[in-house]
C-alpha cells in the first residue's frame, strides 16, 4: 500500500521499518508500566527486553532466511548484505521470531538472580501483543503478511501483487487490539504466577490458526499453533492447580444444556445482554473522560500567566 514513507537521497524510510521501532518502544513501555506497578527491578526488566528483542529479531531473520535461500543464493557478499539491510530487504517469519525471543528470554531469565521466568514471560506476552498490533500496521503498509485475493468492499491493493487483497493485518490489528484492552486489568491486578503467559499463548496460538486460512503465504500457523495452545493449557492447569477433568466436565455440561434446556439458552441470551450493556456504558463512560480531558487542557492552554499577557 505504502512501503516508503520518507526518501530523500540515499535515505529511505521504509512503513515497515518505522512500525517495528514503534511496536518495540510501545513493547517496552507495557512491560515497564507493568515492572513498575509490580515492583520488579526495572533495571533488569529493561535489559531483559533490549536482550529479548534483538533475540526475536535474530530468529525471525534467520528462518526467513532458511525458508527462502532462493532469494539469497547470488554471490556471498551480496547474500550478507541483503540478510543484514533488514529495512532494505526486509523478511521475517512470525514464528522464528517467538521460538528465538522465548529462549533468548529464557536463557538470560536464568542467568540473572531473583528473576522468574514465567514472572517476566507474564510481562512479555503483554509486550507481545503491544507489539503485534503496531507491526501489523507495518506490515499493512509495507506488503508483509499478505492476505488471500479477495473481491470484497475492503479489500486492498498490494504492493507486487496482483489483484486485491484481503486486509489480514488490519484484522490481526483490531483482534490483538481488543486482546490487549482485555488483557492489560488482568496484567495489573493480582494473579498467580503464568496466567498471562498462559492465556497469551492459548489467544495467540487458536488466532494464528484460524487466521492462517487467510494468508496467501502459509508462514506454519497449521504446525505451530497448536503447539503453542496445547503449551498454554499445559502452563494454565499447571500453575493454576485446576483439574482439567472438572472443567471438561463443565463444559460438557454446559453444551448439552445449551443444546438440551430451553433455561441455559435463556441464561446465556441474558449473560450476552448484560455484557453488551456493560460494554457500551464503559466505552460511553471514557468518551465522557476523555473529553473533559481535552477541555481541562484547553482552558489550560487560554491561562495567561503573567501580568503583561492581561
Amino acid at each position: 500500500m505504502f512501503p516508503t514513507l520518507y526518501s530523500a537521497g540515499s535515505i529511505t524510510v521504509s512503513s515497515f521499518g518505522f512500525f517495528l521501532s514503534l511496536a518495540f518502544l510501545f513493547s517496552i513501555f507495557l512491560v515497564w508500566r507493568l515492572a513498575r506497578a509490580w515492583d520488579l527491578n526495572e533495571e533488569k526488566i529493561l535489559d531483559l527486553c533490549l536482550l529479548t528483542f534483538f533475540g526475536t529479531l535474530l530468529g525471525a531473520r534467520v528462518l526467513f532466511v532458511l525458508l527462502h535461500l532462493n532469494l539469497f543464493a547470488d554471490n556471498l557478499l551480496g547474500s550478507f548484505t541483503k540478510i543484514v539491510l533488514l529495512t532494505k530487504y526486509p523478511g521475517l517469519e512470525f514464528w522464528g521470531g517467538i521460538l528465538g525471543g522465548s529462549l533468548t528470554l529464557y536463557f538470560f531469565a536464568k542467568r540473572m538472580r531473583k528473576i522468574d521466568f514465567w514472572q517476566v514471560a507474564d510481562l512479555a506476552v503483554v509486550g507481545l501483543l503491544g507489539g503485534l498490533i503496531l507491526g501489523n500496521i507495518g506490515c499493512l503498509l509495507g506488503g508483509c503478511n499478505i492476505g488471500v485475493r479477495s473481491d470484497l468492499p475492503f479489500a486492498v491493493s498490494m504492493v507486487g501483487f496482483v489483484g486485491k487483497r484481503f486486509p489480514v493485518q488490519a484484522l490481526e490489528v483490531i483482534i490483538f487490539t481488543f486482546v490487549l484492552w482485555r488483557i492489560w486489568p488482568m496484567a495489573v491486578k493480582f494473579h498467580f504466577t503464568g496466567k498471562i503467559a498462559a492465556l497469551g499463548l492459548i489467544i495467540l496460538g487458536s488466532l494464528e490458526f484460524f487466521l492462517e486460512f487467510l494468508r496467501a503465504e502459509k508462514t506454519g500457523g497449521f504446525i505451530f499453533s497448536p503447539i503453542i495452545f496445547s503449551l498454554g493449557i499445559f502452563t494454565f492447569y499447571k500453575f493454576g492447580k485446576r483439574d482439567i477433568r472438572l472443567d471438561f466436565n463443565m463444559i460438557k455440561n454446559f453444551l448439552i444444556g445449551l443444546l438440551t434446556k430451553s433455561s441455559v439458552r435463556g441464561n446465556v441470551r441474558k449473560w450476552f445482554l448484560k455484557s453488551w450493556y456493560n460494554q457500551k456504558v464503559n466505552f460511553v463512560w471514557s468518551l465522557h473522560r476523555i473529553k473533559k480531558k481535552l477541555l481541562l487542557i484547553r482552558r489550560r492552554a487560554r491561562v495567561k500567566k503573567l501580568p503583561e499577557h492581561f
